[in-house]
This record gives C-alpha cells, structure tokens and sequence, in this order.
C-alpha cells in the first residue's frame, strides 16, 4: 500500500509518517522499478504502535529502542508512568498555586512576585494523609474568613472617621494592604485586593465591626467538592468534639470518674449549635 492508505490505516498523517521514518522507527520495502514505499500490514501497526506510545508521551528515542529490542515494553511503560506521575504532581501543585493566588484578587503592579517565585521554585514536602487534610483544613478556614469576618476595635464607633480609623488600625494589625472606597457607618473599602462592606454591631461594653466580602463567590478554596463538603462538617464537628474531650479529661483528673459526663455533653451541644449559627458558616 502506499503513503496514503498507510495513513488513513494508521491514523498517522503522511508527513509524520516520513518524519519517523526519517529517525529510523520504520523502514518500508521498496517497490521495485519506481523505488516507492510499499507499506505492509506490519508497517501498519508499527505505526499504531508509535501512535500509541507518543499519546502517553514516550520520547522518541524510547520508542525506537523498543521497536529495536534494545529496551522491553513494560519497561519503558512502567518509565513514563514514573514521568507521569511526577508530572501530574507539579501540575497538582500549580493548580493549587493558582488556586490559592487568585484567592487574594492579585494585581499585577502590587503582587510579590519574589514571594511567589521562591514559593514556586522551592520543591514543597511531600504530605502525608494527615498532613494533607490539615492543610485543605486550614486553607477551607481561611477563605471561610476572607468571606466574612469580625474583630472588636479599641474604642467606640460613632463616626465614619472613627470607623475608617479602626478599619486601617485592624489592617496596620494584620499586616495588610488598605484601601477605602467609601467613606461612612456602612463603608466600602478592600484588604489585600478584596472588597468589603463593613457594619457596626453595637454591644453592651463594646462595639464589634463586621466584615462581609462584596464577592464571596469569587473566593474559592480551590478543593474538590467532596472534600470541601466533608471539610464544612468537620468545621461544624470539631470544636465540640474537642470541648466535650477536653470537659471530660478535666473531670476524670478531678473526681477520678466520669461524674462530669452531662456538663460535657451540654457544653458541646452549647459550642455546636453556635457553630451551625454562625452566619459564615
């Protein structure tokens, strides 16, 4: 067959057909008297075979070893899969830089790059299980917090001065970037590139400034759903399940039994239905 039946069998296109038979991964019998290619069956499937391996990736030189009998196939195989495995691993991490990035709304004149190229340049540990879900833990926890979050300011909020100060004083506190939109009782103003809209909640002692960002939907965690839906739960879960342990510790030390068994129980229940009230939550 010629050139072209070969490709269309193939699947292969006639250029890179000759490109491989250039670097020497096939050699196809010539017809006598015109010195065309003539393409077997075999060719054929040497070329599905190259098509193949070059779909995982497998360089060139490995496919011509193999072809040649100077390397085995499931040697090679196992080979690319180490290649790929190494690979899906720096693109898991990119994805997870570009995740954790876009997160803090970056602009292009204010972004540390030295930061980020130290980040991206330093290889990361490799992570146990724990370690792992520690992580997405904390990461899910503090998106929780760029969505929404409070603090109590040094003095009482009476004015949109006295407000713009405690919101740049919060800021100056927590080492980041202030910027003010709108001046008033219900500002408007950004935190390392988010926006927010801010309110006052007056207490009986003191006032507390709540924080809501104008996008939260734009603020993700960058988990898979599952994961970010268990990691929600535990959020909830842990807390009390850590007053009732630590309750029930207390009162084992101190009365050597479980007399303390009910206060923990009520303690817990108290701190989970807090959590499930928790307008961030």
């Amino acid at each position: 067959m010629n050139i072209k039946q070969a490709s269309e069998q193939s699947g292969v296109s006639a250029p890179n057909i000759r490109f491989y038979e250039k670097e020497g991964l096939l050699t196809p019998a010539r017809r006598q008297g015109n010195d065309y290619r003539d393409y077997t069956a075999g060719d054929v499937r040497t070329l599905k075979l190259i098509r193949m391996l070059r779909m995982l990736d497998v360089p060139l030189p490995t496919i011509k070893a193999v072809l040649r009998g100077e390397q085995p196939l499931q040697q090679a195989l196992q080979a690319q899969q180490t290649v790929l495995e190494q690979q899906a691993a720096q693109l898991a991490a990119a994805m997870q830089f570009c995740a954790d990035l876009a997160r803090q709304a970056p602009q292009t004149d204010t972004l540390d790059v030295d930061a980020c190229l130290i980040r991206m340049e330093s290889p990361a540990p490799q992570q146990g299980f724990f370690s792992g879900w520690l992580q997405d833990y904390c990461t899910l926890a503090q998106v929780q917090h760029q969505k929404h979050f409070f603090f109590i300011p040094q003095g009482s909020i009476n004015t949109p001065q006295e407000f713009t100060a405690a919101l740049q004083a919060y800021a100056e506190e927590k080492g980041m970037q202030f910027t003010l939109t709108k001046e008033g009782m219900y500002p408007e103003f950004s935190l390392d590139g988010i926006p927010y809209k801010a309110y006052r909640n007056p207490g009986k002692y003191r006032d507390e400034i709540c924080c809501d960002a104008v996008h939260p939907e734009q603020l993700d965690a960058g988990l898979p759903p599952k994961r970010e839906k268990l990691l929600r739960i535990l959020r909830i879960a842990v807390p009390p399940v850590c007053t009732f342990s630590a309750i029930m510790a207390a009162g084992w030390v101190v009365t050597g039994g479980a007399g303390w068994l009910w206060l923990a129980v009520l303690a817990s229940a108290g701190v989970l239905l807090g959590r499930c009230f928790e307008k961030w939550l």
